[in-house]
């Protein structure tokens, strides 16, 4: 820092102490002329603003930092505090103003972060007295926190879902009338340490929203800020709800052809884009209706070629992926024919002692899985899927797809 940058920040300093708070300005003005970057001096100038009542120039001092905390740029996540604090003020500045459902935004903005924040909910109460905010309760919520929190956009309808880095809301777009699915990551990926957590879910995100096709989930909306995205909503579950209440498995092989077709047309869609799916799962698997399956959440989709975002579930694994080898076309197609087997069977193709034993067995499909001689085909294409050596698999999902239909 030079000697004017250093002079400059004692000198307001002292005018602060002194309670001249125009000079104090004009000083920390001085300073970060000199050194823009300098985000605690631009935080401490934009309050002095805010306590004169600059309103104007205190929101220009303070969009930077506020921008720059949310933005995915090197070093982001070192501006969340200052960014949070700044956010608080432009909150403050926001209801000086009469901006009321801006200065709620903001409010929720914090409370994505940290639902107890006393600050929050105190303006939050004031701005909707007839509210409830409350983390317990779940008829009102947000893309922003879907604890209680509400916006004028997205009311929380019920909980489809809950894993270990996110939960599904089923959510109704009030602008729209239209019922969608709101994916929010855990509060406890919100710190700086998570930054590369977050930032491969939005890099995935962006990978899927690319993709159009009716077995492929749509994405419409996603905000790094409230740490969420918005998708279509598929009113039929998932497929591994239909394995548990539906008692196992379909056992019609009309069904059984009909979810084959639809996975495997999903997937030759996908990857005829450069995308690897890399989770497969009957957890990621949405159900359109009866047979017609949509690909979700892709948790460990890439580019075809790019460094591996994801290992996968165990029970789907690809053999080869436990000797290392990255997410690819070849080990989606392998968790394609572990979800059929299971589909068929009725059970998984491997149990968790199978995988510690030798992770490279998978026994073929038992006898009375398929024993309607219209399902051969189904049989034979499973049996290639679930082949130990990817060179013995299909060479594509659209070859798998043919191989169905043959005689």
């Amino acid at each position: 820092m030079s000697a004017g940058g250093s002079d400059h920040l004692a000198e307001a300093g002292h005018a602060e102490q002194a309670g001249d708070l125009p000079a104090a300005v004009a000083h920390l003005r001085g300073h970060l002329a000199q050194h823009p970057a300098d985000a605690p001096s631009r935080l401490r100038l934009g309050h002095l603003l805010f306590t004169l009542g600059e309103t104007k120039a205190a929101r220009a001092v303070l969009a930077e930092l506020d921008h720059a905390g949310r933005a995915e740029v090197p070093g982001a996540a070192d501006l969340a505090e200052l960014a949070g604090r700044a956010n608080r003020l432009l909150a403050l500045m926001d209801e000086r103003d009469g901006a009321l459902t801006a200065a709620e935004i903001r409010w929720e903005r914090i409370l994505a972060t940290d639902i107890d924040d006393p600050e929050a909910q105190r303006h939050l109460r004031a701005l909707h007295p007839g509210v409830p905010r409350g983390s317990r309760d779940l008829s009102l919520g947000t893309l922003v926190a879907p604890a209680g929190v509400r916006t004028s956009r997205f009311r929380l309808l019920r909980e489809l879902g809950r894993g270990s880095t996110a939960t599904v809301y089923l959510v109704r777009d009030e602008r729209l009338d239209l019922p969608l699915a709101l994916k929010v990551l855990h509060p406890h990926l919100a710190g700086a340490a998570r930054e590369e957590t977050r930032a491969r879910f939005f890099a995935e995100a962006r990978v899927a929203a690319r993709l159009r096709h009716p077995g492929v989930v749509a994405i419409y909306d996603l905000d790094e800020a409230t740490r969420s995205l918005v998708m279509e909503y598929v009113e039929g579950g998932t497929l591994r709800q239909l394995l548990r209440d539906g008692g196992g498995r379909p056992r019609d092989t009309a069904l059984l052809m009909a979810f084959a077709r639809s996975l495997l047309r999903a997937l030759a869609y996908v990857h005829g884009a450069g995308v690897v799916h890399g989770d497969l799962k009957p957890g990621n698997l949405l159900l359109r209706s009866a047979g017609d399956v949509v690909l979700a959440d892709f948790g460990g989709a890439r580019l075809a070629g790019a460094a591996a975002s994801g290992q996968g579930t165990p029970l789907y694994l690809a053999p080869e992926q436990f000797r290392g080898a990255s997410p690819s076309a070849a080990t989606d197609l392998f968790a394609a024919g572990a979800i059929l087997w299971e589909l068929a069977a009725g059970r998984p193709a491997r149990q968790p002692h199978d995988l510690l034993a030798n992770p490279d067995a998978v026994a073929p499909l038992p006898p009375d899985a398929l024993p309607d001689p219209a399902a051969a085909s189904l049989r034979a294409v499973i049996d290639q899927l679930i082949a130990a050596d990817p060179a013995r698999r299909p060479a594509a999902a659209a070859a798998a797809l043919a191989a169905l239909d043959r005689v």
